[in-house]
């Protein structure tokens, strides 16, 4: 679906709910609360034109300029100028080694705890550091990758 056929849509949530295709985040701006998660105000672009949008983190990481985003489940809604686009469920678009982006990625792989994997074993790294340094304790790197790896699980 492109930005034109959604804004040919009603701007009702029932009428217009859709997903299923890829959008380009051209500018991320706020990010503000929204109960537990996070609502941030994107305008999403594709070859056919641009719509402003509002997009649900599930929590404080919000979307960077330029990147490509899978929009899973969204529907327009009244916004200052006319339609606006909400964007309940989305995934990052991830690319292989040929540049081709590949639908068949398990994108929830990389998010556990709510954060890619990578950033939460990072964090849990220093945090254990941190600790061994406030005993007084020289850390060993393999002991610290083991306890890691059993902590992450």
């Amino acid at each position: 679906m492109t930005i034109k056929q959604l804004l040919d849509m009603p701007i009702d949530k029932e009428k217009s709910r859709c997903g299923g295709f890829q959008l380009t985040v051209k500018r991320a701006r706020n990010t503000r609360k929204h109960g537990k998660k996070y609502l941030q105000e994107v305008l999403l672009l594709d070859s056919s034109g641009e719509i402003p949008s509002e997009v649900l983190l599930p929590n404080y990481v919000p979307l960077q300029n330029n990147i490509n985003i899978n929009i899973i489940v969204c529907w327009l809604q009244p916004g200052e100028k006319g339609a606006k686009l909400y964007v309940e469920q989305w995934s990052p678009v991830k690319w292989t080694a040929e540049g081709q982006a590949n639908p068949r990625t398990n994108y929830n792989d990389d998010m556990q705890y709510g954060e890619p994997l990578h950033i939460v074993k990072s964090k849990v790294k220093m945090h254990l550091v941190c600790a061994i340094l406030s005993n007084g304790e020289d850390p060993d790197e393999a002991f610290i990758d083991k306890w890691v790896d059993k902590i992450v699980g």
